[in-house]
């Protein structure tokens, strides 16, 4: 089933680029070993631009990019079958495509030296990506929450509710440390934000490994 093959990728392909990424430079000796998650040692980003790590890093984002964008379509193709709200349609559209694009800016932009608009072009970029990738998990996962009682058939009403919990987890603890972002840092050590930054990451990732386990039936939406 398509949507389940992009799930799968989505949850795999990002994170196995940032450690192969993260693997290379150690062996190379570029970076001492740590576990990022725990440790705090190095930033996403830093490792990304690193060389020989971006020949990986920058190639399995615009797949990652390109994935985000057919994941949102095939949910959409799917839910329109299930005649769920226009509405929750274009929001996934719209958040998966701003999503994308934004990830190719961060990519064109990243480990490139250049004026202060280039630094908030690769900033924004991150920035906007991650907060349009959030939205559009939240609306995919409320999409779900419309069919999980009348298609227990081919979808895990399970599995949907604890998709549905996570993303909320995720919005809101995002939208907490936006509110609280300046006074936030100013609370906590380099390394601390850095542990944040990589846990975020790890759990936005979740969502696609949780999307992956709803279908009970591989043709059920062929």
């Amino acid at each position: 089933m398509l949507v389940q093959r992009l799930s799968l990728g989505l949850f795999i392909i990002p994170l196995s680029t940032v450690f192969a990424c993260l693997a290379v430079a150690v062996a190379l000796n570029v970076y001492e070993p740590c576990n990022p998650f725990i440790n705090g040692c190095y930033t996403i980003s830093r490792i990304g631009r690193s060389h020989p790590g971006v020949l990986i890093f920058k190639p399995m984002m615009l797949i990652t990019a390109i994935m985000i964008v057919a994941y949102c379509f095939e949910h959409v193709r799917i839910f329109k079958k299930f005649l769920i709200s226009k509405i929750y349609l274009n929001l996934i559209l719209l958040f998966g495509l701003i999503s994308a694009i934004c990830l190719l800016i961060y990519i064109l932009f990243l480990g490139v030296e250049g004026s202060e608009i280039w630094k908030f072009m690769r900033r924004g970029g991150i920035f906007i990506y991650i907060v349009s990738l959030v939205f559009a998990q939240f609306f995919v996962a409320l999409s779900y929450m419309k069919i999980k009682d009348n298609y227990q058939v081919i979808v895990s009403s399970k599995a949907i509710k604890v998709t549905f919990y996570h993303s909320l987890m995720v919005v809101i603890f995002g939208f907490v440390l936006f509110l609280f972002t300046n006074r936030f840092l100013q609370l906590t050590t380099w390394n601390t934000r850095i542990i944040i930054e990589w846990n975020y990451f790890l759990f936005m990732s979740l969502f696609f490994l949780n999307t992956y386990f709803i279908w009970k039936k591989i043709n059920a939406t062929n």
